[in-house]
């Protein structure tokens, strides 16, 4: 009942939802820096930047203001304005008034290889932002910038900025190769010989300089493995050996300083003296790979960030680090939506490790890993596939594959499990199992990669295991992907320097005999076939059933999948004009669009794709990257989530699932105000429904055709191309046939 409910909440919300609106889903827990002031805690962190007020969080992406996703710095004025500087060099203003303004002359001077911002400090007035290259000083009020010092003394030019210190109207400038001090009365500071510079002791060089701040008033600066403070004449020891770990921060607390580590804080006292805060975050009840990132005081309580949120310290107790809500990292390797309930899962592993298993029910997300669920055994988990009666099915890099019961439950199925589980071919007991599908039957198919033994893993309705091969594929074989056609034939997708393209297994319905297999090799480059440059890259089936095959070179599709050597690649030469983009993925809409991924953004194609309907990249659109990871589509909601490597957008689409019979028209906004109110949204429609606008005394006045989903639009116009005059109007649709109508009532009124 509880999951019939959620879902229900999920069509209620898209059924409110505007087509066309965009939402970025980003992970936030990695902070990299914060600032508190009156209204909170803001913070910036790779996934853009939150406010925490008394434990509620406003987050702020691409979509609400910012100009970019990962952001390094962030500082606040004595007016209210809010500073964030990004990695790629773009700076973001918020006024008091809650208006975001961006400032693009870092991230376009491209005289400088390297651009990022590193960290953000207010004097004066004015923010002296430090960068990859130098220090270069901004009036928010104005809106301009003034000096920059790329620069200072006899250091290299162009050297990142660790860190900055203002005594009086001295800066302090730290970079990895030394510390120098510039006189902000001195008008030409962008003279290198305006700066005195210090690489070490009168005993030695400093070495590799990790960070500046002052204890007392005077300043202090670490490495890796000591702190030095500054005499009034010389820098001098100051502590001849930290606590094991990196330093990462230093911030002055009156007459002391708080010493950050990656792993733990410490208090630095005048006498030299550096006392533990707290507990390390290296301990086994703290997640695995916890680092600190920042440090602050506020009012008297420490504040700790990490890659892993915030924290307030609470005398004897453990860090307690919290975060705004999103998926547990940026990466996003598959996405499935469960038949059951609605909900979109997430797989977010590679070869190179994972951060686990997300789930999103429209509004909240769960995040799945080891720490939470030690019974999954590893992180790095490669697929998703949605099974029957609610299960869920996920692919992982080295353990097999798991199910998840509607329950919440995870099973394991490995070697240890199931007798004769491939593993790779030089450890027989790491099973890296690159995809996982179910099929017509809700068989479950397991792909593995560089098997010796076994290229393909099958469990039955009934949980029984078997195993499938054939002497004429070669074996062990790097694959990437998988998919299921209508006749339950094996699409598998193999990048190996023995074979590139597909190989292709009808087990004429019979999974378990592997005498009536027949196998079918397709070739990348096979100029009369697939005719990709080197790849295969991604593959899907259809509503009709047709095989869309996505390569290095443009899209190929096979009309008869029985008949798989017949490819065509016609229609995209001529009319579709994406031949010759590196295809990543493959969707199809519940209306059987085509969803393209690129590396240069997403295509949308009609349903035989002949017509390019939509195309999205970072110029015309929210979308956060366009090296595109993968694609899909809710059919209850409509909505597109599109993974990048930056994280994961998603946009409201018309094309949502039809209804199977009519029942009740919704149409909205009920009174529509046309020239006010972009469109009417006409919801509830079967497949390929007509619509007609009639007036009260039954005259036509507008005739429609829907997308071919759920969903119809009407711009308020007649026939005539003008807008409607006010009144009562009714909405009639028709499912193609006829044999079915429905019924609604909207009124007009024009302003």
């Amino acid at each position: 009942m509880k999951r019939a409910v959620l879902l229900l909440l999920l069509l209620s919300t898209s059924a409110a939802a505007q087509v066309g609106t965009w939402h970025t889903y980003t992970d936030m827990k990695n902070v990299r820096d914060f600032v508190i002031g009156d209204d909170g805690l803001w913070a910036a962190s790779s996934g853009g930047v939150f406010l925490e007020t008394d434990g509620t969080y406003t987050r702020f992406t691409n979509v609400d203001g910012l100009s970019a996703i990962d952001y390094m710095a962030i500082s606040r004025t004595a007016d209210g304005a809010i500073i964030a500087g990004a990695s790629n060099g773009m700076i973001n203003v918020r006024e008091a008034s809650g208006d975001w303004y961006e400032i693009s002359d870092i991230q376009r001077a491209t005289e400088y290889p390297s651009r990022g911002v590193t960290s953000i400090t207010m004097h004066d007035g004015l923010a002296y932002i430090g960068t990859e290259f130098g220090v270069a000083v901004f009036d928010h009020v104005k809106r301009e910038f003034g000096d920059t010092w790329q620069k200072f003394g006899s250091l290299r030019a162009q050297l990142p900025i660790v860190g900055m210190y203002f005594s009086g109207q001295k800066l302090w400038v730290a970079t990895h190769e030394g510390v120098a001090v510039g006189d902000l009365n001195n008008i030409n500071l962008k003279d290198p010989a305006n700066w005195t510079v210090y690489t070490g002791t009168g005993s030695g060089d400093f070495g590799e300089i990790t960070a500046l701040s002052a204890i007392g008033g005077t300043p202090l600066l670490a490495t890796k493995s000591k702190l030095y403070r500054f005499d009034g004449r010389q820098w001098v020891e100051f502590v001849g050996a930290l606590p094991g770990g990196e330093v990462v921060r230093l911030r002055e607390d009156g007459d002391e300083a708080l010493l950050l580590m990656n792993y733990s804080l410490y208090r630095v006292r005048q006498d030299g003296g550096v006392v533990p805060i707290g507990e390390s975050v290296n301990l086994p009840h703290y997640p695995t790979g916890t680092l600190l990132t920042d440090v602050r005081m506020d009012s008297g309580d420490i504040v700790l960030a990490s890659n892993h949120g915030i924290a307030r310290y609470a005398e004897g107790s453990a860090w307690d680090f919290r975060r705004p809500d999103g998926p547990n990292s940026n990466f996003i390797q598959a996405m499935a939506v469960d038949r059951n309930d609605g909900m979109l899962w997430v797989a977010s592993g590679t070869a190179g490790g994972g951060n686990g298993i997300y789930r999103f029910d429209g509004t909240d997300w769960t995040n799945y890993s080891t720490d939470s669920h030690p019974e999954m055994k590893t992180n790095a988990v490669t697929d998703v596939a949605a099974g029957v009666n609610g299960t869920m099915w996920f692919a992982t890099w080295g353990e097999g594959v798991l199910e998840l019961n509607p329950n919440g439950v995870f099973t394991a199925y490995d070697h240890s499990s199931v007798p004769g589980f491939p593993g790779i071919d030089t450890d027989p007991e790491f099973e890296a199992v690159r995809s996982v599908r179910v099929d017509n039957s809700g068989g479950v198919w397991t792909l593995h990669f560089i098997s010796p033994t076994y290229l393909l893993g099958y469990r039955s309705p009934q949980g029984a295991w078997s195993f499938v091969s054939n002497t004429v594929i070669p074996t062990p074989l790097a694959v990437t992907a998988l998919t299921i056609d209508q006749f339950d034939q094996k699409w598998v997708l193999v990048d190996d320097p023995v074979f590139t393209g597909v190989y292709l297994l009808n087990d004429n319905y019979t999974p378990t005999v592997i005498a009536d297999d027949t196998w079918t090799k397709l070739r990348a480059n096979d100029a009369n076939a697939i005719n990709a440059d080197a790849d295969v890259t991604a593959v899907a089936v259809d509503l009709l059933g047709d095989v869309w095959i996505g390569t290095d070179r443009g899209l190929r599709t096979v009309f008869d999948p029985t008949q798989p050597d017949r490819v065509s690649t016609t229609c995209f030469n001529t009319r579709c004009n994406i031949e010759g983009q590196y295809v990543t993925s493959i969707a199809i809409d519940p209306v059987n669009n085509k969803w393209i991924g690129t590396k240069e953004g997403v295509f949308v194609l009609s349903a035989d794709g002949s017509d390019i309907l939509a195309q999205y990249d970072v110029d015309n659109s929210p979308l956060l990257d366009n090296d595109i990871q993968t694609i899909c589509i809710h059919p209850q909601t409509g909505v597109a989530y599109i993974a990048t490597a930056r994280g994961l957008s998603s946009v409201v689409t018309p094309y949502v699932q039809p209804v199977a019979g009519f029942t009740d028209l919704v149409v909205s906004p009920n009174p529509f105000k046309p020239g006010l109110d972009d469109r009417v949204m006409i919801d509830g429609l079967v497949e390929g429904a007509v619509i007609k606008i009639l007036s009260v005394s039954g005259n036509l006045v507008a005739e429609l055709t829907s997308p071919g989903g759920r969903v119809g639009f009407w711009d308020g116009r007649t026939t005539n191309g003008e807008y409607a005059a006010s009144g009562v109007y009714f909405v009639v649709a028709a499912s193609p046939n006829g044999a079915e109508t429905a019924t609604a009532k909207l009124a007009v009124v024009k302003p």
